[in-house]
Formats: C-alpha cells, sequence, structure tokens
C-alpha cells in the first residue's frame, strides 16, 4: 500500500472515531445535564419542603391545613413530597457515580480534541503517518468505552 494511501485510509479511519465520539458526546452531555439538574432541583426542594414545618411549627402546618382544606395534615404531605425529591436526588447522583457519565464524556471530548489535531496534521502534511497511527490508537483506547 502506497503511504498516501495509508493517509487516506487513516484519515477515513479518524473522521469514523470522530463521528462515533461525538454521537456519543451528543447523548451523553444532555443526559449528565439532566442528571444534574434534577439531583440540585429535587434535593433544593426536599430542604424547601421541610423547612416550613420545622421553622413554622404546628401553627403554619395547622394554617397551611386549613388554606388548601386537605383531610390530612399538611406536615405529613410536605414530608411525603420531601422524602420522593430527596430519594430523586439520590437516584441521580447515584447514576451519575455508577454509570461514570462525567468521566466519559471528559475523556470523549479530549478525544474529540486529539482526534481532530490528527486529522488536520495528516491532512496538511505536518504529522507522519507513524504517528499518527500510534496516536489514533491511544485515542480508540481511551475511547474504549464506547
Amino acid at each position: 500500500m502506497t503511504e498516501a494511501r495509508a493517509n487516506v485510509d487513516l484519515i477515513s479511519r479518524i473522521a469514523q472515531k470522530r463521528s462515533q465520539v461525538e454521537a456519543f458526546v451528543a447523548k451523553a452531555v444532555p443526559r449528565k445535564r439532566r442528571l444534574l439538574n434534577l439531583t440540585i432541583v429535587a434535593g433544593t426542594l426536599a430542604a424547601a419542603l421541610t423547612a416550613g414545618p420545622a421553622a413554622g411549627g404546628a401553627t403554619f402546618t395547622a394554617w397551611l391545613t386549613k388554606l388548601f382544606g386537605l383531610s390530612s395534615p399538611s406536615w405529613q404531605i410536605l414530608c411525603g413530597l420531601a422524602s420522593v425529591c430527596s430519594l430523586s436526588a439520590s437516584v441521580a447522583t447515584q447514576v451519575l457515580k455508577s454509570q461514570q457519565i462525567e468521566e466519559h464524556v471528559v475523556r470523549a471530548q479530549s478525544c474529540l480534541a486529539k482526534l481532530e489535531v490528527l486529522e488536520i496534521g495528516l491532512a496538511a502534511g505536518q504529522i507522519d503517518p507513524a504517528r499518527a497511527t500510534t496516536e489514533y490508537i491511544r485515542c480508540v483506547e481511551e475511547a474504549s468505552f464506547l
């Protein structure tokens, strides 16, 4: 195989890998953002829902029960909602950690940058094919989680 053909083949492989990594990043970043937002919002709501009864005491909860015409004491409803919010925040946090979403996104973005440099360097003749192949293999290893 000629050197020119080898460069074209390597550039093609790099472009294909970039496409795979870009697809992963496009899917993973919004998921990460949703889980982080859920953690923040649900945790904040859990704190807010318990703050009223804690600060206002029986007077506040009696007023709230009367205001909404509840058949159950409002503190029970608030505590139940706070528990659901707290559980949601905990689950979202554990999903982020157990699936290593943050780490995978960072590694994928790093890999994307390296692949772009390789692609441009090869196309411009600034990087020799042997070095580019070695770097490409490293990127593929880094993105093995895909």
